[in-house]
C-alpha cells in the first residue's frame, strides 16, 4: 500500500505546523512551500482541506497564516490520513465502485485479510500523534529553516585531525526535494 503524494504533503504541512505550535506562530503557505520545495498550489488545496476539516485554523491578511486548531498531542496521524486518503481499497474487489470481475470472488478470503491489514495499519497511525511524529523537533525545525539560529553540531573540523571541534551547519541543506509528480495520485 502506498499513500498518495497529496497525503504525503498533508502530513508535511501538519509536521511543519506542529513545529511552529510551541511558539504560537502562524505559518504561511509560501514559507511551507519554500521549506519543503513543493508547489504552492498543492499546499493551498491542502491547507484549505485541513481548515475545512478542523485540523488547522487559517487567518487571511498581512499577519495571516495557518496554525494547528488543537495541540499536536491531540491530533493523530490516522485521523489526518483518513481525511487526505480517499481510497483504502488495496485490491479492486474492495472498491464498491467496481463490479467484482474476479472468478473466485465468492470464495476468496483475500479481500478480508487485506481489509484487516489496512485496519491494523490505520490503528498504528491512530496511536501516534503529531507531537510524537518528530523525534528531534529542534533539528527538524532547523532543517526546515524555522527559527533564527542554525543548530551547532559537533563534528570533526575538516583537515584538523581533531575530533569534536564545533562546526555550525547551515540552516537548511540545499537538497531539491521537488516531487516529479505534480498531480494527486
Amino acid at each position: 500500500m502506498r499513500l498518495t503524494v497529496y497525503t504525503d504533503y498533508t502530513l508535511r504541512v501538519m509536521i511543519y505546523l506542529t513545529l511552529k505550535y510551541q511558539g504560537g506562530e502562524v505559518a504561511t503557505i509560501d514559507e511551507m512551500a519554500r521549506a519543503y520545495d513543493i508547489s504552492r498550489n498543492h499546499l493551498m488545496k491542502i491547507v484549505n482541506e485541513l481548515g475545512q476539516s478542523g485540523f488547522i485554523e487559517t487567518t487571511r491578511g498581512r499577519a495571516g497564516g495557518a496554525r494547528l486548531a488543537r495541540a499536536p498531542n491531540r491530533i493523530s496521524l490516522g485521523e489526518v490520513v483518513r481525511m487526505a486518503e480517499k481510497d483504502f481499497a488495496v485490491v479492486q474487489c474492495q472498491d464498491v465502485a467496481f463490479e467484482a470481475d474476479c472468478a473466485v470472488f465468492q470464495a476468496c478470503n483475500l479481500k478480508r485479510a487485506l481489509r484487516r491489514a489496512v485496519d491494523a495499519f490505520m490503528q498504528e497511525l491512530d496511536r501516534m500523534t503529531f507531537e510524537e511524529a518528530v523525534s528531534a523537533p529542534t533539528v527538524a525545525a532547523s532543517l526546515l529553516g524555522i527559527g533564527d539560529e542554525p543548530i551547532p553540531m559537533t563534528m570533526p573540523a575538516r583537515g584538523s585531525g581533531r575530533k569534536g571541534a564545533a562546526v555550525k551547519l547551515p540552516r537548511r541543506p540545499s537538497v531539491n526535494r521537488r516531487d516529479a509528480t505534480s498531480k494527486r495520485q
